[in-house]
Protein backbone atom coordinates (compact mmCIF):
# COMPACT_ATOMS: atom_id res chain seq x y z
CA UNK A 1 0.00 0.00 0.00
CA UNK A 2 1.34 3.60 -0.95
CA UNK A 3 1.87 6.11 1.80
CA UNK A 4 -0.55 8.38 2.53
CA UNK A 5 -0.14 12.38 2.04
CA UNK A 6 -1.50 12.59 5.63
CA UNK A 7 -1.50 11.45 9.13
CA UNK A 8 -2.51 11.82 12.69
CA UNK A 9 -1.39 10.01 15.77
CA UNK A 10 -4.01 7.97 17.25
CA UNK A 11 -5.05 10.62 19.97
CA UNK A 12 -5.63 13.24 17.03
CA UNK A 13 -7.35 9.81 15.43
CA UNK A 14 -10.11 9.54 18.29
CA UNK A 15 -10.81 13.35 18.12
CA UNK A 16 -11.06 13.50 14.43
CA UNK A 17 -13.53 10.44 14.60
CA UNK A 18 -15.63 12.40 17.25
CA UNK A 19 -15.80 15.38 15.02
CA UNK A 20 -16.77 13.27 12.04
CA UNK A 21 -19.44 11.87 13.59
CA UNK A 22 -20.72 14.86 15.08
CA UNK A 23 -20.27 16.06 11.52
CA UNK A 24 -22.23 13.53 9.87
CA UNK A 25 -25.22 13.92 12.56
CA UNK A 26 -25.80 17.34 10.90
CA UNK A 27 -26.00 16.37 7.41
CA UNK A 28 -29.81 16.64 7.45
CA UNK A 29 -29.81 20.33 7.91
CA UNK A 30 -28.39 20.76 4.92
CA UNK A 31 -31.31 19.45 3.08
CA UNK A 32 -34.38 21.88 1.80
CA UNK A 33 -36.28 22.91 4.92
CA UNK A 34 -39.55 21.05 3.61
CA UNK A 35 -37.36 18.10 4.17
CA UNK A 36 -37.75 18.20 7.28
CA UNK A 37 -39.47 14.82 8.95
CA UNK A 38 -38.30 12.19 6.50
CA UNK A 39 -36.76 8.95 7.04
CA UNK A 40 -33.03 10.01 5.80
CA UNK A 41 -30.26 9.02 7.90
CA UNK A 42 -27.22 10.55 8.29
CA UNK A 43 -24.14 9.44 6.05
CA UNK A 44 -20.54 8.83 6.19
CA UNK A 45 -20.16 10.76 3.24
CA UNK A 46 -22.33 13.03 1.31
CA UNK A 47 -23.35 13.11 -2.62
CA UNK A 48 -21.06 15.72 -4.08
CA UNK A 49 -18.19 15.48 -1.34
CA UNK A 50 -15.76 15.25 -4.00
CA UNK A 51 -16.46 15.96 -7.54
CA UNK A 52 -14.92 14.98 -10.65
CA UNK A 53 -13.30 18.30 -11.76
CA UNK A 54 -11.44 18.05 -15.24
CA UNK A 55 -10.65 15.52 -17.81
CA UNK A 56 -8.12 14.67 -20.54
CA UNK A 57 -9.39 12.55 -22.38
CA UNK A 58 -6.71 12.45 -25.03
CA UNK A 59 -3.72 14.00 -24.16
CA UNK A 60 -1.81 13.65 -28.05
CA UNK A 61 -1.12 15.41 -29.68
CA UNK A 62 0.09 17.86 -26.48
CA UNK A 63 -0.50 21.39 -26.59
CA UNK A 64 1.71 22.44 -23.20
CA UNK A 65 0.97 18.65 -21.21
CA UNK A 66 2.69 15.81 -20.75
CA UNK A 67 1.26 12.90 -22.72
CA UNK A 68 -0.98 11.37 -19.83
CA UNK A 69 -4.64 10.98 -19.60
CA UNK A 70 -5.85 11.72 -16.57
CA UNK A 71 -8.94 12.45 -13.67
CA UNK A 72 -9.03 15.39 -11.55
CA UNK A 73 -11.08 15.45 -8.71
CA UNK A 74 -12.08 18.04 -6.32
CA UNK A 75 -12.75 17.96 -2.62
CA UNK A 76 -15.57 20.63 -1.73
CA UNK A 77 -17.06 19.26 1.79
CA UNK A 78 -14.91 21.75 3.39
CA UNK A 79 -13.54 18.71 5.38
CA UNK A 80 -10.53 15.86 5.00
CA UNK A 81 -11.58 12.63 3.27
CA UNK A 82 -9.65 9.48 3.37
CA UNK A 83 -10.43 7.86 0.30
CA UNK A 84 -9.00 4.46 1.27
CA UNK A 85 -11.39 1.59 -0.25
CA UNK A 86 -13.49 4.26 -2.82
CA UNK A 87 -13.28 3.27 -6.43
CA UNK A 88 -13.46 5.10 -9.47
CA UNK A 89 -15.64 3.31 -12.30
CA UNK A 90 -14.90 4.43 -16.34
CA UNK A 91 -17.29 2.71 -18.66
CA UNK A 92 -17.71 -1.24 -17.73
CA UNK A 93 -14.31 -0.75 -15.61
CA UNK A 94 -13.26 0.41 -12.40
CA UNK A 95 -10.34 0.54 -9.86
CA UNK A 96 -10.43 0.71 -6.44
CA UNK A 97 -8.30 3.77 -4.53
CA UNK A 98 -5.80 3.34 -2.27
CA UNK A 99 -5.38 5.42 1.21
CA UNK A 100 -5.01 9.17 0.58
CA UNK A 101 -6.39 12.31 2.70
CA UNK A 102 -7.55 14.55 0.26
CA UNK A 103 -7.52 18.19 1.75
CA UNK A 104 -10.47 20.48 1.50
CA UNK A 105 -10.43 22.52 -1.43
CA UNK A 106 -7.65 20.19 -2.64
CA UNK A 107 -6.96 18.14 -5.79
CA UNK A 108 -5.84 14.81 -6.52
CA UNK A 109 -5.16 13.55 -9.97
CA UNK A 110 -5.66 10.34 -11.09
CA UNK A 111 -4.04 8.23 -13.76
CA UNK A 112 -2.03 5.44 -14.67
CA UNK A 113 0.91 3.76 -12.62
CA UNK A 114 3.23 4.34 -15.72
CA UNK A 115 2.24 8.28 -16.30
CA UNK A 116 2.22 9.04 -12.39
CA UNK A 117 6.08 10.63 -12.97
CA UNK A 118 4.66 12.68 -15.93
CA UNK A 119 2.28 14.47 -13.79
CA UNK A 120 3.82 14.83 -10.62
CA UNK A 121 4.81 18.13 -10.95
CA UNK A 122 1.40 19.56 -11.26
CA UNK A 123 0.13 18.38 -7.56
CA UNK A 124 -0.87 15.18 -5.92
CA UNK A 125 -1.13 12.04 -8.15
CA UNK A 126 -2.74 8.60 -7.85
CA UNK A 127 -1.51 6.03 -10.20
CA UNK A 128 -3.26 3.06 -10.86
CA UNK A 129 -2.28 -0.21 -12.20
CA UNK A 130 -4.16 -0.53 -15.56
CA UNK A 131 -6.29 2.25 -15.26
CA UNK A 132 -9.02 2.39 -17.78
CA UNK A 133 -8.51 3.95 -21.31
CA UNK A 134 -11.00 7.05 -21.01
CA UNK A 135 -12.56 6.76 -24.68
CA UNK A 136 -13.03 8.88 -27.28
CA UNK A 137 -16.28 10.18 -28.59
CA UNK A 138 -17.85 9.83 -24.34
CA UNK A 139 -18.29 7.47 -21.54
CA UNK A 140 -19.64 7.60 -17.83
CA UNK A 141 -17.19 8.40 -15.17
CA UNK A 142 -18.18 7.24 -11.64
CA UNK A 143 -16.60 8.05 -8.19
CA UNK A 144 -18.14 5.72 -5.56
CA UNK A 145 -17.57 5.67 -1.85
CA UNK A 146 -16.80 2.23 0.29
CA UNK A 147 -20.29 1.40 0.37
CA UNK A 148 -20.72 2.03 -3.40
CA UNK A 149 -22.58 5.23 -2.81
CA UNK A 150 -22.37 7.25 -5.74
CA UNK A 151 -20.72 10.65 -4.95
CA UNK A 152 -19.63 12.03 -8.31
CA UNK A 153 -20.95 11.12 -11.75
CA UNK A 154 -20.40 12.71 -15.21
CA UNK A 155 -21.18 11.33 -18.56
CA UNK A 156 -18.87 13.12 -21.29
CA UNK A 157 -19.18 13.49 -24.72
CA UNK A 158 -17.00 15.08 -27.69
CA UNK A 159 -19.71 17.70 -27.51
CA UNK A 160 -18.66 18.93 -24.46
CA UNK A 161 -15.58 20.39 -25.99
CA UNK A 162 -17.49 23.26 -28.35
CA UNK A 163 -14.49 23.21 -30.50
CA UNK A 164 -13.75 20.67 -33.22
CA UNK A 165 -9.87 21.15 -33.19
CA UNK A 166 -10.13 21.12 -29.06
CA UNK A 167 -11.79 17.93 -29.16
CA UNK A 168 -9.14 16.26 -31.48
CA UNK A 169 -6.79 15.70 -28.34
CA UNK A 170 -4.28 18.30 -26.15
CA UNK A 171 -6.98 19.99 -24.29
CA UNK A 172 -8.72 18.74 -21.54
CA UNK A 173 -12.57 19.12 -20.62
CA UNK A 174 -13.17 21.37 -17.22
CA UNK A 175 -15.79 21.79 -14.87
CA UNK A 176 -17.36 25.45 -14.81
CA UNK A 177 -18.91 25.71 -11.50
CA UNK A 178 -18.12 22.77 -8.93
CA UNK A 179 -21.08 23.93 -7.15
CA UNK A 180 -23.22 22.44 -9.80
CA UNK A 181 -21.95 18.97 -9.69
CA UNK A 182 -24.93 17.50 -11.73
CA UNK A 183 -24.32 20.60 -14.82
CA UNK A 184 -23.51 18.16 -17.59
CA UNK A 185 -22.99 20.00 -21.13
CA UNK A 186 -24.07 23.39 -19.70
CA UNK A 187 -21.26 23.00 -17.14
CA UNK A 188 -18.25 21.52 -18.54
CA UNK A 189 -16.54 23.00 -21.70
CA UNK A 190 -12.86 22.58 -23.06
CA UNK A 191 -9.74 24.23 -21.30
CA UNK A 192 -8.86 27.92 -21.92
CA UNK A 193 -5.07 27.47 -20.97
CA UNK A 194 -2.69 28.01 -22.86
CA UNK A 195 -1.32 24.33 -22.02
CA UNK A 196 -4.00 22.42 -22.73
CA UNK A 197 -5.69 21.72 -19.49
CA UNK A 198 -4.80 22.84 -15.39
CA UNK A 199 -4.29 19.68 -13.65
CA UNK A 200 -4.23 20.48 -9.97
CA UNK A 201 -5.20 23.70 -9.86
CA UNK A 202 -8.33 25.75 -10.44
CA UNK A 203 -9.41 25.89 -13.12
CA UNK A 204 -9.39 28.05 -16.69
CA UNK A 205 -13.23 28.41 -16.77
CA UNK A 206 -13.82 28.75 -13.42
CA UNK A 207 -17.10 30.63 -12.61
CA UNK A 208 -20.58 30.96 -11.08
CA UNK A 209 -23.21 28.50 -13.20
CA UNK A 210 -25.77 27.86 -10.76
CA UNK A 211 -28.41 25.31 -11.63
CA UNK A 212 -31.71 27.59 -10.85
CA UNK A 213 -33.95 25.13 -13.12
CA UNK A 214 -36.76 23.45 -11.03
CA UNK A 215 -37.27 19.90 -12.57
CA UNK A 216 -39.87 17.83 -13.94
CA UNK A 217 -41.45 14.76 -14.64
CA UNK A 218 -41.31 14.18 -18.29
CA UNK A 219 -42.67 11.20 -19.26
CA UNK A 220 -43.07 7.22 -17.59
CA UNK A 221 -42.56 4.33 -19.56
CA UNK A 222 -43.65 0.69 -18.54
CA UNK A 223 -40.98 -1.85 -18.00
CA UNK A 224 -41.96 -5.63 -16.98
CA UNK A 225 -43.56 -7.53 -13.63
CA UNK A 226 -45.20 -4.57 -13.14
CA UNK A 227 -43.02 -2.06 -12.95
CA UNK A 228 -43.20 1.65 -14.28
CA UNK A 229 -39.69 3.49 -15.03
CA UNK A 230 -40.23 7.76 -14.25
CA UNK A 231 -37.93 10.00 -16.42
CA UNK A 232 -36.88 13.49 -15.25
CA UNK A 233 -35.88 16.33 -16.62
CA UNK A 234 -32.11 16.34 -14.98
CA UNK A 235 -30.31 14.19 -12.27
CA UNK A 236 -32.45 14.46 -9.22
CA UNK A 237 -30.55 14.15 -5.54
CA UNK A 238 -29.00 10.78 -4.58
CA UNK A 239 -30.60 11.55 -1.43
CA UNK A 240 -34.48 12.52 -2.98
CA UNK A 241 -37.41 10.33 -3.92
CA UNK A 242 -36.53 7.01 -1.86
CA UNK A 243 -39.92 6.95 -0.24
CA UNK A 244 -42.76 5.15 -1.60
CA UNK A 245 -44.89 7.52 -0.31
CA UNK A 246 -44.00 10.07 -2.55
CA UNK A 247 -45.70 8.67 -5.47
CA UNK A 248 -48.98 7.92 -6.46
CA UNK A 249 -50.57 5.97 -9.64
CA UNK A 250 -54.35 6.54 -10.50
CA UNK A 251 -56.38 3.40 -9.44
CA UNK A 252 -53.23 1.70 -8.18
CA UNK A 253 -52.11 3.68 -5.23
CA UNK A 254 -48.56 3.96 -3.78
CA UNK A 255 -45.81 1.60 -5.18
CA UNK A 256 -44.58 -1.46 -3.17
CA UNK A 257 -40.92 0.09 -3.88
CA UNK A 258 -38.69 3.31 -5.01
CA UNK A 259 -35.48 2.64 -6.67
CA UNK A 260 -33.61 5.53 -8.05
CA UNK A 261 -31.52 4.77 -10.93
CA UNK A 262 -28.03 4.83 -10.20
CA UNK A 263 -25.65 6.88 -11.06
CA UNK A 264 -27.25 10.10 -12.29
CA UNK A 265 -30.79 9.62 -10.43
CA UNK A 266 -32.88 11.20 -13.46
CA UNK A 267 -34.92 7.80 -13.64
CA UNK A 268 -36.59 6.12 -10.86
CA UNK A 269 -38.14 2.46 -10.98
CA UNK A 270 -41.38 2.05 -9.37
CA UNK A 271 -42.65 -1.74 -8.84
CA UNK A 272 -46.59 -1.78 -8.09
CA UNK A 273 -48.39 -5.11 -7.02
CA UNK A 274 -51.65 -4.26 -9.30
CA UNK A 275 -52.34 -5.48 -12.91
CA UNK A 276 -52.33 -3.12 -15.45
CA UNK A 277 -55.54 -3.12 -17.76
CA UNK A 278 -54.95 -3.02 -21.58
CA UNK A 279 -56.21 0.22 -22.70
CA UNK A 280 -56.54 2.03 -19.72
CA UNK A 281 -54.04 5.56 -18.94
CA UNK A 282 -52.87 5.33 -15.87
CA UNK A 283 -52.05 9.27 -14.44
CA UNK A 284 -49.06 8.95 -12.11
CA UNK A 285 -47.76 11.88 -9.89
CA UNK A 286 -44.69 12.30 -7.42
CA UNK A 287 -44.58 14.80 -4.16
CA UNK A 288 -43.79 18.02 -4.22
CA UNK A 289 -40.86 17.63 -1.99
CA UNK A 290 -38.80 16.04 -4.93
CA UNK A 291 -36.04 17.98 -5.67
CA UNK A 292 -32.69 17.86 -8.03
CA UNK A 293 -29.05 18.08 -7.38
CA UNK A 294 -29.03 22.52 -6.55
CA UNK A 295 -32.05 21.16 -4.16
CA UNK A 296 -34.47 23.03 -6.66
CA UNK A 297 -38.17 21.87 -5.80
CA UNK A 298 -39.78 19.78 -8.63
CA UNK A 299 -41.71 21.88 -10.40
CA UNK A 300 -45.57 22.37 -9.67
CA UNK A 301 -46.94 22.10 -13.13
CA UNK A 302 -45.25 19.22 -14.14
CA UNK A 303 -45.74 16.33 -11.21
CA UNK A 304 -48.00 14.36 -13.54
CA UNK A 305 -47.64 12.17 -16.17
CA UNK A 306 -49.72 8.90 -17.86
CA UNK A 307 -48.22 5.47 -18.73
CA UNK A 308 -50.23 2.51 -20.01
CA UNK A 309 -50.20 -0.81 -21.59
CA UNK A 310 -48.85 0.07 -25.41
CA UNK A 311 -50.99 -1.76 -28.65
CA UNK A 312 -49.03 -2.30 -31.39
CA UNK A 313 -48.98 -0.97 -34.77
CA UNK A 314 -50.37 -1.04 -37.97
CA UNK A 315 -49.34 1.08 -41.27
CA UNK A 316 -49.90 4.62 -41.10
CA UNK A 317 -51.01 4.59 -37.33
CA UNK A 318 -47.36 6.68 -36.90
CA UNK A 319 -46.34 8.62 -39.75
CA UNK A 320 -43.16 10.06 -40.86
CA UNK A 321 -44.24 14.13 -40.60
CA UNK A 322 -40.86 15.92 -41.34
CA UNK A 323 -37.29 15.32 -42.17
CA UNK A 324 -33.98 17.32 -42.31
CA UNK A 325 -31.98 15.72 -44.74
CA UNK A 326 -29.55 18.46 -45.54
CA UNK A 327 -28.43 20.10 -42.27
CA UNK A 328 -26.81 23.29 -41.62
CA UNK A 329 -23.33 22.78 -40.97
CA UNK A 330 -22.32 21.24 -37.63
CA UNK A 331 -26.10 20.87 -37.35
CA UNK A 332 -27.71 16.61 -37.44
CA UNK A 333 -30.40 15.44 -39.23
CA UNK A 334 -33.69 14.64 -37.75
CA UNK A 335 -36.90 12.46 -38.36
CA UNK A 336 -40.23 13.69 -36.90
CA UNK A 337 -43.18 10.74 -36.81
CA UNK A 338 -46.81 12.09 -35.10
CA UNK A 339 -49.43 9.31 -33.61
CA UNK A 340 -52.42 9.65 -35.50
CA UNK A 341 -54.20 7.15 -34.37
CA UNK A 342 -56.17 6.36 -30.80
CA UNK A 343 -53.41 4.10 -29.33
CA UNK A 344 -50.56 4.86 -27.64
CA UNK A 345 -47.05 3.18 -28.88
CA UNK A 346 -43.99 2.05 -27.38
CA UNK A 347 -41.06 3.26 -29.74
CA UNK A 348 -38.96 0.47 -28.29
CA UNK A 349 -40.85 -1.93 -30.39
CA UNK A 350 -40.17 0.52 -33.82
CA UNK A 351 -37.08 0.88 -35.84
CA UNK A 352 -35.95 3.84 -37.71
CA UNK A 353 -34.50 2.70 -41.30
CA UNK A 354 -33.04 3.46 -44.25
CA UNK A 355 -34.40 1.71 -47.61
CA UNK A 356 -31.88 -0.04 -49.47
CA UNK A 357 -32.44 -1.86 -52.56
CA UNK A 358 -36.05 -2.25 -51.14
CA UNK A 359 -35.09 -3.63 -47.89
CA UNK A 360 -34.73 -1.73 -44.53
CA UNK A 361 -31.07 -1.59 -44.11
CA UNK A 362 -29.65 -0.18 -41.97
CA UNK A 363 -32.38 -0.48 -39.48
CA UNK A 364 -32.20 0.99 -35.57
CA UNK A 365 -34.42 0.30 -32.41
CA UNK A 366 -35.82 4.14 -32.04
CA UNK A 367 -36.16 3.63 -27.84
CA UNK A 368 -34.26 0.53 -26.66
CA UNK A 369 -35.34 1.72 -22.92
CA UNK A 370 -38.84 2.64 -23.98
CA UNK A 371 -40.85 5.85 -25.09
CA UNK A 372 -44.22 5.71 -25.15
CA UNK A 373 -45.74 7.54 -27.84
CA UNK A 374 -49.70 8.83 -27.21
CA UNK A 375 -52.30 9.33 -29.82
CA UNK A 376 -51.67 13.12 -31.17
CA UNK A 377 -48.39 12.88 -29.68
CA UNK A 378 -44.85 14.08 -31.76
CA UNK A 379 -41.37 12.86 -31.36
CA UNK A 380 -38.06 14.16 -33.10
CA UNK A 381 -35.55 11.41 -33.49
CA UNK A 382 -32.01 12.49 -34.10
CA UNK A 383 -28.44 11.68 -32.58
CA UNK A 384 -28.09 15.12 -30.75
CA UNK A 385 -30.59 17.15 -29.54
CA UNK A 386 -28.87 19.87 -28.70
CA UNK A 387 -28.19 20.90 -32.27
CA UNK A 388 -31.29 20.73 -33.40
CA UNK A 389 -32.14 23.14 -30.89
CA UNK A 390 -29.08 25.36 -31.35
CA UNK A 391 -30.23 26.15 -34.69
CA UNK A 392 -34.22 25.77 -35.00
CA UNK A 393 -37.59 26.96 -32.44
CA UNK A 394 -37.77 23.90 -30.11
CA UNK A 395 -41.31 24.92 -27.86
CA UNK A 396 -41.46 22.03 -26.16
CA UNK A 397 -37.32 19.97 -25.40
CA UNK A 398 -38.64 17.13 -24.15
CA UNK A 399 -40.21 15.54 -27.33
CA UNK A 400 -36.75 14.21 -28.62
CA UNK A 401 -35.48 11.04 -28.76
CA UNK A 402 -31.97 10.66 -28.97
CA UNK A 403 -30.55 7.41 -31.00
CA UNK A 404 -27.38 6.60 -30.81
CA UNK A 405 -27.06 5.89 -34.95
CA UNK A 406 -29.62 6.36 -37.42
CA UNK A 407 -29.41 5.58 -41.05
CA UNK A 408 -27.41 7.88 -43.61
CA UNK A 409 -29.28 10.18 -45.04
CA UNK A 410 -28.18 11.88 -48.46
CA UNK A 411 -28.46 15.08 -49.39
CA UNK A 412 -29.83 14.77 -52.36
CA UNK A 413 -32.06 11.98 -52.42
CA UNK A 414 -33.10 8.91 -50.01
CA UNK A 415 -36.07 6.98 -48.51
CA UNK A 416 -36.35 6.68 -44.54
CA UNK A 417 -39.34 4.51 -42.95
CA UNK A 418 -40.10 3.42 -39.59
CA UNK A 419 -40.79 -0.53 -39.26
CA UNK A 420 -41.94 -2.50 -36.71
CA UNK A 421 -39.35 -5.37 -35.22
CA UNK A 422 -40.46 -7.65 -37.79
CA UNK A 423 -39.66 -4.91 -40.70
CA UNK A 424 -43.22 -4.55 -41.93
CA UNK A 425 -43.09 -1.23 -42.34
CA UNK A 426 -45.41 1.25 -40.69
CA UNK A 427 -44.40 4.51 -42.98
CA UNK A 428 -41.72 5.60 -45.45
CA UNK A 429 -41.09 8.37 -47.45
CA UNK A 430 -38.91 8.63 -50.76
CA UNK A 431 -37.17 12.22 -50.80
CA UNK A 432 -35.28 14.25 -53.41
CA UNK A 433 -34.07 17.47 -52.67
CA UNK A 434 -36.18 18.49 -55.94
CA UNK A 435 -39.19 18.49 -53.38
CA UNK A 436 -37.95 21.39 -51.80
CA UNK A 437 -39.12 24.77 -52.99
CA UNK A 438 -38.00 26.46 -56.35
CA UNK A 439 -37.82 30.05 -54.77
CA UNK A 440 -35.25 29.03 -51.63
CA UNK A 441 -31.81 29.96 -52.73
CA UNK A 442 -29.84 26.99 -50.53
CA UNK A 443 -31.76 23.98 -49.30
CA UNK A 444 -29.08 23.35 -46.14
CA UNK A 445 -30.60 23.84 -43.03
CA UNK A 446 -34.00 23.28 -45.13
CA UNK A 447 -36.77 20.65 -43.50
CA UNK A 448 -39.41 18.70 -46.13
CA UNK A 449 -42.80 18.78 -43.94
CA UNK A 450 -45.68 17.07 -45.09
CA UNK A 451 -48.46 18.85 -45.75
CA UNK A 452 -51.83 16.18 -45.06
CA UNK A 453 -51.61 13.59 -42.50
CA UNK A 454 -54.72 11.89 -44.32
CA UNK A 455 -52.56 12.20 -48.08
CA UNK A 456 -50.24 9.40 -48.82
CA UNK A 457 -46.37 9.59 -47.59
CA UNK A 458 -45.51 8.42 -50.86
CA UNK A 459 -47.25 11.63 -53.03
CA UNK A 460 -44.45 14.39 -53.92
CA UNK A 461 -47.21 16.90 -54.11
CA UNK A 462 -47.89 16.16 -50.16
CA UNK A 463 -44.34 17.30 -49.24
CA UNK A 464 -42.70 21.31 -49.52
CA UNK A 465 -40.02 23.39 -47.97
CA UNK A 466 -40.64 24.76 -44.38
CA UNK A 467 -41.63 28.40 -44.30
CA UNK A 468 -38.86 31.05 -43.98
CA UNK A 469 -40.85 32.93 -40.93
CA UNK A 470 -40.39 29.46 -39.01
CA UNK A 471 -37.31 29.31 -39.34
CA UNK A 472 -37.22 26.18 -42.38
CA UNK A 473 -38.07 23.54 -39.73
CA UNK A 474 -40.47 22.90 -36.87
CA UNK A 475 -39.34 19.84 -34.91
CA UNK A 476 -42.18 18.98 -32.54
CA UNK A 477 -45.01 20.91 -33.12
CA UNK A 478 -47.13 21.52 -36.20
CA UNK A 479 -45.90 22.07 -39.52
CA UNK A 480 -45.76 25.52 -40.64
CA UNK A 481 -46.95 24.01 -44.48
CA UNK A 482 -49.66 21.97 -42.55
CA UNK A 483 -53.45 22.04 -44.51
CA UNK A 484 -55.43 18.92 -43.64
CA UNK A 485 -58.13 17.96 -46.45
CA UNK A 486 -60.62 20.67 -46.58
CA UNK A 487 -64.65 19.45 -45.79
CA UNK A 488 -66.38 17.94 -48.86
CA UNK A 489 -67.98 19.96 -51.18
CA UNK A 490 -70.36 19.04 -53.24
CA UNK A 491 -68.44 20.50 -55.88
CA UNK A 492 -66.72 17.70 -58.36
CA UNK A 493 -63.60 19.85 -58.64
CA UNK A 494 -62.70 23.05 -56.26
CA UNK A 495 -59.38 24.80 -55.56
CA UNK A 496 -58.63 25.98 -52.50
CA UNK A 497 -57.61 29.02 -51.69
CA UNK A 498 -58.20 31.03 -54.46
CA UNK A 499 -55.38 32.97 -54.52
CA UNK A 500 -51.82 31.30 -53.22
CA UNK A 501 -48.43 33.05 -53.07
CA UNK A 502 -45.89 30.25 -53.05
CA UNK A 503 -43.26 32.20 -51.17
CA UNK A 504 -42.45 29.88 -48.30
CA UNK A 505 -43.79 32.70 -45.84
CA UNK A 506 -46.43 29.42 -44.13
CA UNK A 507 -49.27 31.31 -45.14
CA UNK A 508 -51.24 30.03 -48.34
CA UNK A 509 -48.17 28.59 -49.88
CA UNK A 510 -50.02 25.95 -51.96
CA UNK A 511 -53.23 25.32 -54.01
CA UNK A 512 -55.18 22.38 -52.86
CA UNK A 513 -57.28 20.47 -55.65
CA UNK A 514 -59.99 18.60 -53.95
CA UNK A 515 -62.12 16.51 -56.36
CA UNK A 516 -65.43 14.52 -55.34
CA UNK A 517 -66.34 12.12 -58.32
CA UNK A 518 -69.39 10.26 -56.91
CA UNK A 519 -68.47 6.85 -58.18
CA UNK A 520 -65.42 5.05 -58.16
CA UNK A 521 -63.16 3.74 -61.42
CA UNK A 522 -62.76 6.76 -63.22
CA UNK A 523 -58.81 7.20 -64.77
CA UNK A 524 -57.91 10.81 -64.79
CA UNK A 525 -55.45 13.65 -65.15
CA UNK A 526 -55.13 17.00 -63.88
CA UNK A 527 -53.32 19.98 -65.49
CA UNK A 528 -52.45 23.83 -64.79
CA UNK A 529 -52.34 25.56 -67.77
CA UNK A 530 -51.81 29.74 -67.72
CA UNK A 531 -54.57 32.06 -69.43
CA UNK A 532 -53.26 31.37 -72.85
CA UNK A 533 -54.02 27.79 -72.39
CA UNK A 534 -49.99 27.14 -72.82
CA UNK A 535 -49.43 23.31 -70.22
CA UNK A 536 -47.47 24.40 -66.84
CA UNK A 537 -47.67 21.35 -65.37
CA UNK A 538 -49.04 17.76 -65.09
CA UNK A 539 -50.44 16.96 -61.48
CA UNK A 540 -51.85 14.33 -62.13
CA UNK A 541 -51.03 11.64 -65.21
CA UNK A 542 -53.64 8.53 -66.05
CA UNK A 543 -54.30 7.79 -62.48
CA UNK A 544 -56.48 5.42 -61.46
CA UNK A 545 -58.09 7.98 -58.97
CA UNK A 546 -60.56 7.39 -55.98
CA UNK A 547 -64.16 8.73 -55.83
CA UNK A 548 -62.82 11.47 -53.64
CA UNK A 549 -59.01 13.06 -53.32
CA UNK A 550 -57.10 16.26 -53.25
CA UNK A 551 -53.45 17.00 -54.59
CA UNK A 552 -51.13 20.48 -54.78
CA UNK A 553 -49.55 22.96 -57.01
CA UNK A 554 -46.94 24.50 -55.43
CA UNK A 555 -46.55 27.35 -58.45
CA UNK A 556 -44.16 25.05 -59.80
CA UNK A 557 -43.89 24.23 -64.09
CA UNK A 558 -42.90 21.23 -66.01
CA UNK A 559 -39.01 22.57 -65.85
CA UNK A 560 -39.05 22.63 -62.10
CA UNK A 561 -38.96 26.56 -62.03
CA UNK A 562 -41.15 28.97 -60.53
CA UNK A 563 -44.26 30.15 -62.71
CA UNK A 564 -45.27 33.84 -63.25
CA UNK A 565 -47.61 35.54 -61.55
CA UNK A 566 -51.28 35.22 -63.09
CA UNK A 567 -54.05 33.58 -63.70
CA UNK A 568 -54.33 29.86 -64.35
CA UNK A 569 -56.54 27.37 -65.08
CA UNK A 570 -56.84 23.26 -63.22
CA UNK A 571 -58.36 21.28 -65.56
CA UNK A 572 -59.80 17.62 -64.89
CA UNK A 573 -60.12 15.35 -67.49
CA UNK A 574 -61.57 11.83 -66.35
CA UNK A 575 -62.41 8.45 -68.12
CA UNK A 576 -64.66 6.06 -67.11
CA UNK A 577 -64.63 2.01 -68.14
CA UNK A 578 -68.20 2.53 -68.92
CA UNK A 579 -67.03 5.08 -71.32
CA UNK A 580 -68.07 8.07 -69.81
CA UNK A 581 -65.38 10.51 -70.98
CA UNK A 582 -65.96 14.32 -67.98
CA UNK A 583 -64.34 17.29 -68.30
CA UNK A 584 -64.08 20.52 -65.59
CA UNK A 585 -62.38 23.78 -64.70
CA UNK A 586 -61.70 25.80 -62.15
CA UNK A 587 -59.49 29.23 -61.53
CA UNK A 588 -56.42 29.72 -59.41
CA UNK A 589 -54.68 33.32 -58.97
CA UNK A 590 -50.86 33.04 -58.58
CA UNK A 591 -50.04 35.97 -56.52
CA UNK A 592 -47.13 37.17 -54.43
CA UNK A 593 -46.19 39.89 -52.60
CA UNK A 594 -45.34 43.65 -53.79
CA UNK A 595 -41.61 44.47 -53.58
CA UNK A 596 -40.13 47.93 -52.26
CA UNK A 597 -38.20 50.07 -54.59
Amino acid sequence: MKQSCYSQDPAKQIISRIGFILLHSAALFFLPARQAGTNLLPQKYEPFDIVINELMVRASPPVGLPVAEYIELFNRSGRPLNLLNWSIHIGNRSKVLYEYILKPEGYLLITHENKEDLLREFGDVMGLPGFPVLAMGGQTVVLRDPDGMVISAVNYSDNWYGHSLKASGGWSLEQIDPDNPCGGASNWTASASSSGGTPGKTNSVIGTNPDNSAPRLVRATLRHNGNVRLHFSEPMHPWSGRSVTYYHAEELGQPLSALPAEPFFDKTDLSFSGNFKEGRNYTISVDENLFDCAKNYIEPGNRETQFTIPAFPVPNDIIINEILFNPFPGGVNFVELVNISGSAFDLKHLVLAGITDGQPHPAYIIAPEGYLLFPGDYVVLTTDPERVKSYYYVPDRFVFVTMERMPQMNNESGRVAITDLRFNIIDDVQYTSSMHSPLLSGTKGVSLERISYTRPSGDRSNWLSASENMGFATPGYKNSQFSDLPEESSNILSVDPEIFSPDNSGYNDIANITYNLGKPGYTGNITVYDSRGRLVRRLVRHELLGTSGICSWDGRNESNGQARLGIYIIVMELIHPDGEVKRYRETVVLGGRLRQK
